[in-house]
Parts: structure tokens; sequence; C-alpha cells
């Protein structure tokens, strides 16, 4: 809830300076409130619902208008729309707490009152002995235990946001570069099939195993792209089919990216588990924000579709070697499998392998 009111203030400060150094502080204290969301509020939120993405940003930034040479404050500040409505959400609605959390302050009773009212009755909660997190657990986080999962989950997730951020933000440029009459509409076209792609991904990604959903949706998207650059003169109509094909499967993988790396790690480490994958997860956003730009005018579309399609075909061949298999549903059939996670757990009292962690 702190962090709602942070992302709003920070926001709306927006509107109130043109000076590039004060605008870039704000940016950059906005960066840091987004972090805290994608440690903590994820971490707590994966134990409650289903992770969903919503592509409005684009939409918001194609159509608004009327406010002259204030129309770009307009837009940055528009993000306070969405985190007052997440943080009355919060105030109103009142997000149940982390029955784990609850467990390991020894609150047991709290916890189970939690897991029956938003589970069912027939789970409960099993006691854990509260947890101290050491100073080094950091470091722990690359020990024997847990350097695969930290590297796995930080790598996977860059591979992931170097295509995405970069294609999604300057996909203009490639839509003029691939010879689109008519840019605007394709460009709403491909943020409906991101759309589309993020409900595929939900249902696919309740139905797999983590490890063939990862690398399925790697490799079938690199596989798009690189065909694309290959073809790079194919007919106008099977380059759009190819493209849109990518932009559903690229947002059918990112639904995973806040549940896989809350599974990776036990509840005494999670949020420093989550928070170190996301960090290496920024230098794929980082880079193909700043790189695929200075490429496409160098090289052209083509080479930024070949290098986008090499970056996941080597997230997949990461998750392949390295990405271990979280689901309890899938993971005793599977022999790259994870441990189960050590702590408070959210068992079912009728079913033995109804174990949520």
């Amino acid at each position: 809830m702190a962090d709602m009111l942070a992302l709003t203030l920070l926001s709306l400060l927006q509107l109130f300076t043109t000076n590039l150094a004060t605008l870039l502080v704000i940016r950059i204290a906005l960066g840091m409130a987004i972090a805290v969301e994608y440690t903590v509020g994820t971490a707590l939120l994966m134990e409650w619902v289903p992770a969903k993405r919503y592509f409005a940003a684009y939409l918001v930034g194609t159509f608004t208008s009327g406010f002259g040479d204030r129309t770009w404050q307009v837009i940055l500040a528009s993000s306070a729309i969405v985190s007052t409505l997440a943080g009355l959400q919060r105030l109103v609605v009142r997000q149940p707490e982390s029955p784990r959390w609850l467990a390991s302050k020894g609150r047991i009773i709290e916890a189970i009152n939690l897991v029956h009212r938003y589970v069912g009755e027939d789970y409960t909660v099993h006691p854990a002995p509260q947890v101290e997190v050491k100073k080094g657990a950091w470091r722990m986080l690359f020990s024997k235990k847990y350097r695969r999962r930290t590297l796995v989950g930080g790598l996977f997730y860059a591979c992931q946001t170097f295509p995405f951020f970069g294609i999604s933000i300057f996909l203009p440029i490639l839509m003029e570069n691939m010879n689109v009459t008519n840019p605007l509409v394709t460009q709403l076209l491909y943020y409906a099939l991101m759309i589309a792609g993020v409900l595929v991904g939900i249902v696919l990604s309740n139905r797999l195993p983590r490890r063939y959903f990862l690398i399925g949706t790697f490799l079938a998207s690199a596989a798009f792209l690189l065909v694309l650059s290959i073809w790079y003169q194919a007919p106008l109509a099977l380059t759009l089919i190819l493209f849109s094909l990518f932009s559903l499967t690229i947002s059918a993988a990112l639904v995973i990216d806040y549940a896989y790396p809350n599974e990776l790690f036990d509840a005494s480490i999670r949020t420093s588990g989550v928070g170190m994958c996301i960090a290496i997860s920024r230098i794929g956003a980082v880079a193909g924000t700043f790189m695929l730009p200075i490429i496409s005018n160098a090289w052209g579309s083509q080479a930024i579709f070949i290098i986008c399609g090499t970056v996941l075909l080597i997230g997949g061949i990461i998750c392949y070697q390295w990405a271990p298999e979280t689901s309890l549903r899938f993971a005793k059939h599977n022999r790259s499998t994870i441990n189960e996670p050590s702590g408070s757990r959210v068992t079912s009292s009728r079913y033995s392998d109804s174990t949520i962690d």
C-alpha cells in the first residue's frame, strides 16, 4: 500500500517540472518504487491470484492529445491513475497477508483462518520455525544450493525482456522499415494480439509443466523472428502473419515472469531471490531499449530480427539445460526438478499431494 502511494506521488510530480535533471531523479525514484512492487508485491499476490498483464500504455500514448507542450508530461503522469486504483483496491478490498509470513512469525491461527477463508476449509498451514534471514542472504543466492536457480531466473527473464522492450518501444520504426503502409493499425493489432497472448498464456501455463512452457515459448518466438530475418522480402501478408504469431507467443511467455521466479526460492529467501532475478532481467530490458534503435539505424530491421531471435534461442537453450520444474503436479515425473521449498506450507488436509508453495 505504501509503495502504491509513492508511485502515485512520484508520477504526479512529473507534471510540475520540465527540468531534465529533476525529471531524471523522479524517473529513477519511480524505477525503484516499481522494483519494490516487482519483488514484494508480486511475491504476495502470487499466493492469491493468477498472473495477468495489461497493455493499455500504448493506447494512452497514442491517443493522448490536446495538452500542447505538456502532452508528454501528461503521458508520463498517467501512471498515477493505475497506481491510485491499485492502492485503493488494496485499501478497500484489503489484500490478505501472506500465510507463510504469518506462520514464520508464529501467528499460525491468523494464517490458518486466511487459508480457510480464501482457499478452502480442506486446506491448512503447517507451522514453521521463525526464520531470521542473515545479512549474508544475498551471498546465499549464489551458493551451491541457489546458484542455478538465481541464474536461470535472471537469465530467462533477461532474454525475454530484451526483444520485448526493444520491439514494443520501437515498433513504429520496425513497421516503417518493413514497408507497412498503415503502421498505426498494425501497431494496434500488435497490442491486441499481446492481450490475446496473455489469455492464451494463462491457460497454457496452468496446464503445461513450467519447463515445457518456458522452452516452447522461447523456441517458437525465436523461430518466427528468425524466419522473418531470413525471408525478409516475403509477401506483406506472410510478414504480418509471422509477426502476429511472434506477438502472440512472446506475450503468452510473459505470464510466467511473475510465477516462476517466486517458485524458484524457499520462503525464507524468496523476496531476495526474486529481487535478484528482476535486477538481472533489467540488463536485458536496458540493452533492448538502447541497442535496438542503434542497430536499426546501422543495419535495418532485418538485423533486429536476427539479434532478437538469437537472444530468444539462447534463452530456450538456457531453460533446456538448467531450468528446474517447479510445478508440483509435474515435478515428480521430471528429472530436472526443484527440491520442495522448506518453511511454512499450505497443504490440503484431504489430498496429500495438494501442496502449495
